[in-house]
């Protein structure tokens, strides 16, 4: 396995792997795809490449990915414009769901959590390292552009996944209906 960075033929790799790791996977349709994918993963794809990095097979295939927003209000901009009016049409719950946390990540971003990111690896890849090689490489990249600090979203109830975001250096910075709000941190401001 090999973590290198995204290209654009990856793309509809990671759409997959975005649906086959939601609550959706079950019931992959095209409306319910289209908005997933609008809510989760194609702002960064199409805005901030750079900052997305996939784990591929031999084959070059990507099986995972960390997809990362250096710029949060950049972030919170071009989704609001582009990408959550098709999330309200299909789904007005989640809409409100991911609106009421784009209001709470300007807390975020005053302390210093100034990226955020989500990280997929498809189930039979998990538990091989490639979750600590997804993260790794992406601080590198954000601590090279001088990024203070990185956070993300992860359910209360998933202790393996909390357990290994506390591996990586993450600490519980907050809580959000269900969720714990992860942080790191690269570099204090006054640095």
């Amino acid at each position: 396995m090999t973590i290198r960075p995204y290209h654009k033929k990856d793309f509809r790799y990671v759409q997959d792997i975005c649906i086959a790791t939601s609550s959706l996977k079950d019931d992959d349709t095209p409306l319910n795809r289209a908005y997933l994918c609008a809510a989760y993963c194609d702002y960064y794809l199409d805005n901030q490449p750079d900052f997305c990095f996939v784990a591929v097979d031999d084959s070059d295939e990507p099986v995972g990915y960390v997809l990362c927003a250096p710029d949060c209000d950049d972030y919170l901009q071009k989704t609001d414009e582009l990408y959550l009016p098709l999330v309200r049409k299909v789904d007005s719950g989640e809409f409100f769901r991911l609106n009421a946390l784009a209001k709470i990540e300007q807390r975020f971003i005053r302390q210093g959590y100034t990226a955020h990111l989500h990280i997929d690896i498809l189930e039979e890849y998990q538990q091989q390292g490639l979750g600590t090689k997804l993260i790794e490489t992406l601080c590198a990249k954000l601590k090279e552009v001088k990024v203070e600090g990185v956070r993300l979203l992860c359910d209360t109830k998933n202790k393996a996944a909390r357990a290994f975001y506390e591996k990586m250096g993450f600490e519980d910075i907050d809580y959000i209906s269900g969720a714990v709000v992860y942080g790191k941190k690269f570099f204090d401001e006054n640095d």
